[in-house]
This record gives structure tokens, sequence and C-alpha cells, in this order.
């Protein structure tokens, strides 16, 4: 009986880190999808215009509440993986994501390039860039697509969010 619940706990925690690794790779094959499709301006993963300079999002990133494509100083992907009112929330998702484009990114030659965070009391949480190698004759309009985390915070609805972003370059 004591093995048999041994066993039953075994495959319990396997189950789960499987599960845990294939959204990682859910997460991991759209972002891939929304960066392969930049040099066409995001065309095949842009659904229709929401608004001026706003698009829908036509592909899914498992895990985001709210996606679209934008046109300000260059087209980028916005995607909010959380939004609460609860600061304390926020390290777990933050932490996750990092983790995951971290993985996601390491193995094509990505490095991570953290920034400070300027929101008074999100200090902890640096923004982080993914970019690719750059080739010694890449002017900076040549650069390609990369993506970066960000949180936010907004006085007016008394939100924070953590965001995930894909530029153009």
């Amino acid at each position: 009986m004591f093995l048999r619940k041994i066993f039953l706990c075994f495959l319990f925690v396997i189950g789960i880190s499987g599960s845990v690794h294939a959204q990682q790779d859910e997460v991991c094959d759209a972002i891939n999808a929304i960066v392969r499709d930049a040099p066409n301006q995001f065309r095949n993963v842009r659904g229709d215009a929401v608004k001026s300079r706003i698009w829908a999002c036509s592909i899914q990133v498992p895990g985001t509440i709210s996606s679209r494509f934008v046109g300000s100083m260059g087209l980028f992907y916005e995607g909010a993986v959380l939004q609460t009112k609860n600061k304390d929330d926020v390290k777990a998702v933050y932490d996750k994501y990092k983790a995951i484009l971290k993985d996601c990114f390491s193995a094509q030659g990505y490095k991570m390039i953290t920034e400070d965070n300027f929101y008074p009391g999100l200090e902890a949480y640096k923004k982080l860039a993914f970019m690719p190698p750059a080739k010694d004759d890449q002017k900076s309009s040549d650069m390609p697509a990369h993506a970066a985390i960000e949180v936010t915070y907004s006085k007016q609805v008394g939100y924070y969010t953590v965001v995930l972003y894909i530029f153009e370059h």
C-alpha cells in the first residue's frame, strides 16, 4: 500500500512537470511564430484593424489575457500576461515569463539585457530585453525582431501589469 502511494505521487509529479514543460513549449512556439513574421511586418499574425494603428492578434500566446499589434515608432506586439491590483501577485508571473523567454531564446543565441524599471516601487522588476546577436555590418534599421518583458503600474486604474513585447526591429 505504501509503495502504491509513492508510485501514484511519482506519476502525479511527472504529470505536472510534463504539463508545465508543454505550456512552456506552447508559449515559445507562439512567440517564435510572431518573431519569424516580424520581417513581414507581422502580416501573417496580425488581424483586423481595431483602431487607427492598432490591430488584433490572430495568434494566441498561451497565458496572455489581452494582446494586440501597435504601430508606434515601428510595429510591435503587446501581450499582457497579468493585470492585478495586488503587487504581491507580480513576482511569480514575472519570474515565470522571464524563465520561459530565457529558455526559449537562449537556444537561439539571444542574450538577455536588463534595464532599470523607472516606475517607483517596481525597481525589483527589471525591464528585460532578449536580443539576437548583432552582426558586425548591421545597421540599427536592420535589427532583427526582439522580445521584452516589462512591469508597469497605472495610477488611473490602480493596476500592475506584466507585459510581453515583440518588436519588429
